[in-house]
């Protein structure tokens, strides 16, 4: 199926002279690939009430992410990148999931505020540092999930420095520690102020109102004030835009993921795939 729509949106990213891309959560990792898993429900059941093994869930997560890493998510950001190469952006992302690190764009110029998989924290950021996971922790996990380690012989990674437990580095932590994205959103904000009175693409894929503090009213806001700017909203459902952006912008009621997939990426970008 070809989509005019992503047509016009390439033609305009080349034409741009920067582009600003958001990710939302309905770009996000479908996580029914885990529930429906048999092996999942059984490690529910045995986990059960007992809240010393719920620091499991995470690391299950992440070896799904690790194995898995369905096609769909892995082709859409691919062509995704295509569509940002050679040009001067710089993506937002609010999903957890990591899958964009994977998908050959700079890391540079990728923020992902709610953070993700790759890095740990300490439960009460004691040292404001990060740390890599503890690959042991991980190998124990997936042993455990493949019925070779019984659940009595985990334990969970706690922070060398204060004991407290380590936790993945991700929004909801009970102290979140922001040092995990904070040198890469100074770099977005710099970036931000060149895109003054410049011809700039904005497109936002799967944005919702989960944090609209971060990317959709942030968008709007820049979009609205630069009068060269023009802006695409891609939502299932939350795809209309403000009445002050105008002709400016356009919203289209689709699913990102198969937005992205839907048109011949390889007749926009040529024989670079």
């Amino acid at each position: 199926m070809h989509n005019g729509k992503l047509d016009e949106i390439y033609e305009r990213i080349q034409e741009s002279e920067l582009v600003l891309v958001g990710l939302g959560e309905d770009f996000q990792y479908d996580w029914h690939i885990l529930i429906e898993d048999e092996r999942y429900h059984e490690i529910e059941e045995e986990i059960g009430d007992r809240e010393e093994y719920v620091w499991i869930i995470p690391f299950l997560q992440k070896m799904v992410l690790r194995q898995k890493h369905e096609d769909r998510w892995r082709n859409a950001y691919r062509n995704l990148g295509k569509m940002l190469e050679g040009k001067n952006y710089f993506v937002v992302s609010l999903c957890m999931d990591d899958y964009i690190y994977d998908a050959g764009l700079i890391d540079s110029r990728i923020v992902t505020p709610c953070g993700g998989f790759r890095r740990m924290q300490c439960d009460n950021n004691c040292s404001h540092t990060l740390s890599n996971m503890p690959e042991d922790y991980y190998d124990a996990v997936r042993q455990y999930y493949e019925k070779k380690l019984s659940i009595v012989a985990l334990h969970e990674p706690i922070c060398d420095r204060c004991g407290s437990k380590l936790r993945f580095n991700q929004i909801g932590v009970s102290r979140y520690a922001e040092e995990g994205y904070l040198e890469h959103w100074k770099d977005y904000t710099k970036w931000l102020q060149g895109t003054v009175n410049k011809k700039l693409c904005v497109l936002e894929l799967g944005v919702g109102m989960e944090y609209p503090s971060l990317i959709r009213f942030p968008f709007e806001k820049i979009v609205f004030y630069n009068q060269k700017a023009y802006m695409y909203r891609v939502h299932r459902a939350l795809y209309h835009m403000g009445e002050e952006i105008g002709e400016r912008g356009m919203g289209i009621a689709m699913s990102p993921i198969d937005f992205l997939l839907e048109s011949d990426i390889k007749s926009l970008v040529g024989e670079k795939l």
